[in-house]
């Protein structure tokens, strides 16, 4: 069963609608979901950078160094993607 939440109508009576994370996830633009796509990868570097290190707390370095080394894996994938693609024909 879905957690609802309850939202006044104008009148007064509840309304209910479905909490935000029980919706169905909609389509991002492509350039919206390659900063999510940044983002989470970023975050999961963060942390693995710190557990090795056997931290918890960040500095605004790690967390630019970890934005960088996405940055740079993201393009790197990107690279490796473009160049297993085979040629594309122009049709004349």
């Amino acid at each position: 069963m879905a957690l609802l939440h309850r939202f006044p109508r104008p009148d007064g009576r509840p309304t209910e609608r479905p909490a935000p994370s029980t919706r169905a996830p909609s389509t991002l633009p492509p350039s919206v979901a390659r900063v999510a796509a940044r983002t989470r990868l970023s975050a999961e570097l963060l942390a693995a950078m710190l557990e090795i290190e056997g931290r918890t707390r960040a500095t605004l370095d790690d967390m630019e160094r970890a934005d960088r080394l996405a940055a740079r894996l993201l393009a790197r994938r990107r690279d490796r993607l473009t160049a297993a693609e085979p040629p594309r024909q122009l049709s004349a």
